[in-house]
């Protein structure tokens, strides 16, 4: 390889050893971004792969593709994995187990020269992270804590399979949230939503978990998500399942400040013009139902008053939703969902058949007598919902979107355009008295609004962002000293060179 070869490897070593010893380091800081994808198909490398630099290598190929979330492997702090190929890598795809992660990654080439350096924080479960051309090793780093990963795929260049983990991450903005209790709510009393106004008429939405009772349960939530023709992943708040004979010993772990604190949060970042959640009573009477469905209607309130929790209303500003429809509800108006009706972007498959469909990847649910049903019990019936809070007056026909802005929707706000410059009328042109708008009919207030605590502080969403975040910006000035540092070895090299020639 030479003089020169030799020195800009060892440069490219330290590099990597100087970043394995400050996982905070980086050169680049960003979150996976969907890309064009060719179309010859890739080739999994996985069991062809090395793995290195952990304390049990052998048993981390198995855990990392036996497609069981409970097989799931722990890097603490302070340590790595490296992933080595035999030929060109063109994608890793990971599936995480924890609410956020914020960790390094550094792919290098076949030499071991670095070529990219990035950093993710995200609040998603599985990834699909494009890699660089000559990509040979990559090499992961938890920032901030320990990064738990249950799945680990290398693919070739090439088209990846459709399935779950092509997911988008959770949205950043939305136009309608499904607050839903466990994983299988969202399709067992809320499915038709999404089929009807997602797929179909092209609104963007997604769903919110607000208890987290297994990985497992997360896993199948993100099967069904997929098999229900959703875009993004679910947001998931994190809170525990508290089963009915467990309410009087458990109940402290399932408080309703905390629930609506974090629904408060979200519905300021995601910005939804419409939630949609369960029944008020419970459907079947499930306390933890009930508690939801009030926590989130009372959070639509909080969520436009900025004294209430000051420090998201600063990040993300206060946000007002414009209307909440709640399962089986008599509201200020009904609607029925055309469960039944044929629809074109499900290839004739009805929002009814889509929602069970759904359902099948809630495996460890199959036991209960729960299902998307129409007609058999009425706590089941996926089509009957109340108008239960509106800025933009009851409802006169069968929509949910029904007075809302087109322009205001997610798809509007993306193609929106500069407004033109506007041209005053000529002088001998009287200017026309513009035509005074009505002021929108807001609902009557929740009937329990929970006062704010400035020490409420659950440690789940946010409180990990927050983490990872920190995490983050740590590395960037330990970044700047390892790229002045590489730049000072390679200054040298080239002193000692010419010193050399000269003594030549």
């Amino acid at each position: 390889m030479g003089v020169a070869g030799s020195w800009l490897r060892r440069a490219g070593l330290l590099l990597g050893c100087l970043l394995l010893l400050f996982p905070g380091s980086a050169l680049a800081q960003e979150s996976p971004q969907p890309t064009e994808e060719p179309q010859e198909l890739a080739t999994d490398l996985t069991e062809a792969c090395t793995f290195l630099g952990i304390k049990a290598p052998k048993g981390w190929r198995h855990a990392m593709t036996d497609g069981r979330t409970a097989a799931a492997r722990e890097l603490e702090k302070g340590e790595s994995l490296t992933v080595r190929a035999p030929s060109d890598m063109g994608t890793l795809t990971l599936r995480l187990c924890q609410l956020n992660s914020a960790f390094l990654l550094l792919q290098r080439g076949q030499t071991g020269l670095p070529l990219r350096i990035r950093i993710f924080r995200t609040g998603a479960m599985a990834l699909r992270v494009p890699l660089v051309g000559g990509c040979r090793a990559v090499t992961i780093c938890p920032l901030g804590g320990s990064l738990r990963l249950a799945e680990l795929h290398v693919f070739g260049p090439g088209a990846l399979p459709e399935g779950p983990d092509g997911l988008l991450p959770p949205a950043d903005k939305v136009d309608f949230l499904i607050v839903s209790t466990h994983p299988d709510d969202e399709w067992v009393f809320l499915g038709g939503v999404y089929p009807l106004y997602g797929r179909e008429r092209g609104y963007t939405g997604a769903a919110a978990l607000v208890t987290l009772p297994s990985w497992g349960r997360a896993d199948e939530c993100l099967n069904g998500l997929y098999l229900g023709g959703f875009e993004h992943q679910p947001y998931l708040l994190g809170f525990p399942d508290v089963p009915q004979n467990s309410v009087k010993r458990l109940k402290d772990r399932f408080q309703a400040e905390e629930v609506t604190l974090s629904l408060v949060r979200l519905y300021r970042r995601v910005r939804p013009l419409v939630v949609v959640t369960q029944d008020v009573n419970g459907e079947y009477g499930h306390w933890q139902h009930v508690l939801t469905a009030q926590a989130a209607l009372d959070a639509v309130a909080l969520a436009a008053d900025p004294t209430y929790d000051p420090s998201s209303a600063e990040r993300y500003g206060t946000w007002t939703v414009q209307k909440v429809y709640q399962h089986l509800a008599r509201g200020m108006s009904r609607i029925t969902l055309e469960v039944e009706t044929p629809l074109d972007s499900y290839g004739g498959l009805t929002a009814l058949q889509v929602a069970k469909k759904a359902f099948t990847a809630h495996r460890s649910q199959h036991q209960t007598p729960f299902r998307p049903t129409v007609g058999e019990k009425a706590y089941e019936d996926i089509r009957f919902f109340g108008l239960t809070w509106s800025t933009v007056g009851p409802d006169t026909q069968n929509d949910m979107f029904q007075h809302i802005e087109a322009g205001e929707t997610v798809a509007a706000l993306a193609q929106a355009t500069p407004e033109p410059t506007h041209t005053p009328p000529p002088t001998n042109t009287p200017t026309p008295t513009p035509t005074e708008t009505p002021a929108p009919t807001a609902a009557p207030s929740p009937t329990y609004t929970p006062s704010p605590s400035p020490t409420l502080a659950p440690s789940r969403w946010d409180d990990a962002e927050d983490a990872a975040r920190w995490a983050a910006d740590r590395a960037n000035w330990l970044a700047a000293a390892v790229v002045a540092l590489l730049l000072g070895l390679v200054a040298l090299h080239r002193y000692r060179r010419a010193h050399h020639r000269h003594r030549e």
